[in-house]
């Protein structure tokens, strides 16, 4: 759900918080996994700047420009669960973004979002 609001924000310039209300009604979500989407979608949100400066100096070969919306995303908000979310594992964060990246992006994008996630959780949390 995050995913989706934090997009639709980017490419369409609605509020991410209108489209994630939107995303609710078609899903019918638990009132838990919106309430978490919501966290990741405000800490991605208030701490987009953070976030990409610390994406960008992990590019390896890559310009930032050309990282697609979709991994961006996903990238963003792992690493705000990374830094932001201590209760959730390491693991359960880099296995979620790279099955989301199989899911909505290309086939090579599991494993550039796990090149740069694996990077960003051994230094910020030691993992």
């Amino acid at each position: 759900m995050a995913l989706q609001a934090l997009y639709t924000e980017r490419i369409s310039g609605q509020g991410w918080e209108e489209a994630l209300a939107e995303t609710v009604v078609r899903r019918k979500s638990s009132d838990e996994a919106v309430e978490y989407a919501r966290r990741l979608a405000t800490e991605v949100a208030s701490h987009c700047g953070e976030l990409d400066r610390m994406i960008e100096e992990r590019l390896e070969n890559w310009r930032f420009d050309r990282v697609s919306v979709v991994d961006l995303t996903i990238l963003r908000i792992a690493l705000a669960e990374l830094l932001y979310c201590p209760e959730t594992p390491t693991n359960v964060i880099i296995n979620e973004a790279i099955e989301i990246a199989h899911r909505y992006s290309s086939n090579d994008a599991g494993r550039f979002v796990n090149g740069i996630l694996d990077r960003l959780a051994r230094e910020v949390r030691g993992a």
